[in-house]
């Protein structure tokens, strides 16, 4: 059954995908993918945003979890184009989106980096999909996690859809940021960590830490949240004794994560605290967390309550999850606050270009789960979280249609956004995106059957109808009623 929800996901996930790099981020873990993969090294091209390390040689700050996570396909990439060296249907991607202004039609372009596709072709077309593999492995994580809660699996199922239709996890799982990847080590620590009837066995609790390493190595702002989990371990186990032994499991399991994140920092920066953001670009945690807390939850720019708007029920659900399940209602609660705080407070609070409020993808389950656990006894509030989801999923659709950096090349071309990104709080790309959808030829929506089609012809469409065929079979064995005994 878990393998049926795994492939529903993964097939909508490749048939919807772009096929191409979007923004810096991105690049640069496609970047490190690449260099791993065809060299060996760390080092990459000096680069915007790229760190001079020691002996002069250029380094991603960023973790490395989401460059090793994606080396398997860049190999297969790296295959196919030596069997087919300059194949077009690797190089599709919209040029071009029309946007209504008050002086006429603005003719936006895509960010530059998105023609790095003209030169890596397959080896970028299939480590892009690394996070449509990713994401759809956190819907699964999430549907389990309903099941535990006692949901029935037709229910699980819809409720994994609002995660994986209607929130910005969609339009990553088209990416190449790490978020789908921390989110998916967060929800499998959680999972194992939380594991039934406070029976966790040591090596579960292992696995659990194992997990979290993956996560410290992708962002090195897990290792508060493995703390966190450790405290939930020692706190929940009943006896203090026990709890201990079991958090020093989980604990141990942590540690390659930790030594290999000093190492790495020791290798390329010469300290073991030197994570590559200790730069005069980055400007470090200077933004008042009230103003920061308040963009990032209501702010048309990427206010999580316009990009995901259910999870409105983390409210109507929360008080009634604490009380059947207090335990894990407080460590939620407690990695919610401090990943808000945290990335509130942070001077790139917005997550640069990119769709929503980027750095709170990974909380966005924990957001939704109280209120989808409350659903199953009040029909009410399975009737809010729909219309809540359909309103979700018409501003995904539109994240997915049009290049997302079309909206920032729209503001920069009117003159409303200057590089310095000043008062960008305003601005609303879902509003330049839905202008930008009725003014756009469907020629030129950002989905890659589309462009492949437009340059190789529509034989593409059968790669389409395998997948639809792959995520129909998959829903249908999950909707099958359960025999009974």
């Amino acid at each position: 059954m878990r393998r049926s929800v795994f492939l529903f996901f993964a097939a909508l996930y490749v048939a919807t995908t772009s096929g191409h790099i979007y923004t810096v981020d991105s690049y640069l873990n496609y970047a490190v993918t690449s260099s791993i993969g065809a060299r060996g090294a760390l080092e990459i091209p000096r680069f915007m945003m790229t760190v001079e390390g020691r002996g002069g040689r250029h380094y991603s700050k960023l973790g490395i979890g989401q460059s090793l996570a994606s080396l398997p396909l860049f190999w297969i990439g790296s295959i196919v184009e030596r069997i087919s060296p300059g194949a077009r249907v690797y190089r599709a991607y919209s040029r071009r989106v029309n946007v209504p202004a008050e002086t006429g039609t603005v003719v936006a372009e895509p960010q530059e980096l998105v023609k790095t596709s003209d030169v890596e072709g397959a080896r970028v077309f299939f480590t892009v999909l690394t996070n449509a593999l990713v994401a759809a492995l956190c819907c699964l994580m999430f549907w389990s996690f309903l099941r535990r809660f006692g949901l029935s699996r037709r229910g699980a199922l819809w409720a994994a859809c609002l995660l994986g239709l209607a929130t910005p996890m969609w339009v990553y799982s088209r990416d190449f940021f790490a978020e789908p990847l921390f989110t998916a080590c967060l929800l499998g620590t959680l999972y194992l960590a939380t594991d039934a009837g406070r029976g966790r066995t040591p090596g579960r609790l292992v696995f659990a830490g194992l997990v979290t390493s993956l996560g410290i190595l992708t962002r090195v702002s897990f290792v508060p949240i493995a703390a966190i989990v450790a405290a939930y371990i020692t706190l929940s186990s009943g006896d203090a004794r026990v709890g201990a032994r079991r958090a020093a499991w989980y604990a141990a399991a942590c540690i390659p994560g930790l030594v290999a994140v000093a190492a790495l920092n020791l290798w390329r920066f010469g300290g073991i605290f030197l994570t590559g953001y200790h730069t005069a670009f980055d400007r470090g945690f200077s933004v008042p967390v009230a103003k920061g807390l308040l963009w990032n939850i209501a702010s048309p720019y990427r206010g999580i309550l316009f990009y995901a708007p259910a999870v409105v029920i983390f409210a109507l659900g929360i008080r009634d999850f604490v009380r059947r399940h207090r335990g894990e209602a407080w460590l939620m609660i407690s990695i919610i606050a401090y990943v808000f705080i945290l990335y509130s407070k942070w001077w790139a609070w917005h997550g640069g270009w990119c769709w929503g409020p980027r750095f709170l993808i990974p909380i966005v389950p924990l957001l939704l789960l109280p209120g989808l656990v409350r659903a199953r006894t009040k029909k009410w509030l399975v009737v809010a979280a729909a219309i809540l989801g359909v309103v979700g999923f018409g501003v995904q659709v539109a994240g997915i249609l049009i290049n997302y950096t079309t909206a920032y090349d729209y503001w920069i071309k009117i003159k409303r956004l200057d590089w310095a990104e000043a008062n960008i709080q305003s601005l609303s790309p879902i509003a330049v995106h839905l202008k930008a959808l009725f003014a756009t030829s469907p020629r030129q929506y950002d989905l890659w059957v589309i462009q492949a089609a437009r340059a190789i012809g529509w034989h593409v469409v059968w790669v389409i109808l395998g997948l639809a065929a792959v995520a129909y079979v998959s829903a249908s064995r999950i909707l099958k009623p359960a025999r009974r005994a």
